[in-house]
């Protein structure tokens, strides 16, 4: 299986957004897919409550980001759901590898949504750190 989710040398954990989109549309969608557009929330919870004993931090949030984000919401909504995830996780800090940079729009939404400082890491945006706070 190819992995999205990695620990860098700083114990910071990498999220690779553009492997994800590629693994999703990968994926069959299902009855479950569509719900999970409708009732994000429910989705982020459940999930984050499910058991993962032996799993690293890394390994928990590649499985409950393949469950729970999708191909058919927003960028923007889906890296909200990542952050939550990461703080149900107990996650202060991820790195985020997009395939594209987002506006400043999009960018100050996820902040104030996911609750998290966001920090531009080059200057195409495409690589960002959010600082769960």
């Amino acid at each position: 299986m190819e992995t999205f989710v990695e620990f860098s040398n700083n114990s910071n954990v990498v999220f690779n957004y553009t492997s994800f989109l590629s693994a999703s549309c990968k994926q069959e969608v299902t009855l479950i897919d569509a719900l999970k557009a409708l009732i994000p929330s429910f989705e982020v919870a459940r999930h984050s409550a499910l058991p993962t004993d032996g799993l690293s931090a890394s390994e928990k949030l590649q499985e409950q980001a393949l469950k729970v984000l999708s191909t058919s919401i927003s960028d923007t909504n889906n890296l909200i759901r990542l952050l939550r995830l990461a703080r149900a996780d107990k996650i202060d800090e991820i790195t985020i590898q997009l395939p594209y940079s987002l506006d400043e729009d999009q960018l100050l939404e996820i902040e104030t949504k996911a609750t998290c400082k966001i920090i531009l890491l080059d200057e195409d945006g495409e690589l960002l750190r959010a600082h769960i706070i």
